[in-house]
């Protein structure tokens, strides 16, 4: 999924090695985006009733995001495939139900396992096959939308949509496909009718002191965030009624731009 993004920044670093002129005189480099305010979020406007599943949630972003919601003492089911390890959620206390979401019929059947009130995916392909990040969140937001549920979080890319404009060349050039994937799941949310909010980080990290992630309008240029930090965000988002039919950057102040990801 982003090893490629990864793999550009490896690059930009071996070629910045020896470079006397730091990042911030660039002319090439896109500005950071200073001038877009935060957006605070207000934790659990929505009334707080039945429990929360999660598509994609065994492991990465998913797993964060489920620890974070563990932490809020929320009841969180996450579909998994048959194949997948899922150790670490039966060691949170997590409901495992199996599913594809490749499989229109099962990700409904997921949806009888419990009372829900919200939605989170964070599918994502991998390895240039993008396939669940289109044919997958269609299948859970038609899902969702079946069941009768209204609030659905969906995290995509900078890079998708309208941020596309801001994406460094040297990112597109690896990683349209990927965000050509992300755009036409965001297309298919926006016109269903939820009450989504669409999730779009930049380049994420596993390890790392935490940051400042906050969401912003939009973002320019190239950026960076931990995944718990980004799990934490997405998991106090769940209730907020001022992010329905919002589309953010998650983003954090201090890996903002190429030196400060090549430097982390």
């Amino acid at each position: 999924m982003r090893s490629a993004l990864l793999a550009v920044l490896l690059l930009a670093k071996l070629l910045l090695v020896g470079l006397t002129v730091s990042a911030a005189e660039d002319p090439t480099e896109p500005p950071p985006p200073k001038a877009s305010p935060v957006i605070s979020v207000m934790e659990e406007s929505l009334p707080r009733a039945g429990g929360i599943i999660v598509f994609g949630g065994t492991s990465g972003l998913g797993l964060e995001v489920v620890r974070a919601l563990v932490a809020k003492k929320e009841h969180v089911t996450v579909m998994a495939r048959p194949t997948s390890d899922t150790a670490a959620l039966k060691t949170l206390g997590v409901e495992v139900v199996q599913g594809d979401a490749l499989d229109a019929d099962s990700v409904k059947k997921a949806f009888t396992a419990a009372p829900f009130r919200a939605v989170i995916s964070t599918l994502g392909g991998r390895d240039g096959d993008y396939r669940v990040d289109i044919e997958g969140n269609k299948n859970v937001i038609d899902a969702t939308k079946n069941a009768g549920l209204e609030r659905i979080i969906l995290v995509t890319a900078l890079g998708a949509g309208d941020s596309n404009a801001g994406a460094p060349w040297y990112v597109k050039l690896f990683m349209d496909d990927y965000f050509a994937a992300k755009t036409a799941a965001e297309d298919h949310l926006k016109a269903s009718g939820l009450d989504y909010t669409i999730v779009r980080p930049g380049v994420l990290f596993n390890e790392g002191t935490p940051g400042a992630p906050a969401y912003v309008p939009s973002a320019v240029g190239l950026t960076g965030i931990l995944r718990a930090d980004l799990g934490k965000l997405i998991a106090a988002t769940v209730g907020d009624m001022g992010s329905f039919k919002k589309t953010y950057a998650a983003v954090d102040a201090k890996r903002v731009g190429l030196w400060a990801l090549l430097t982390y």
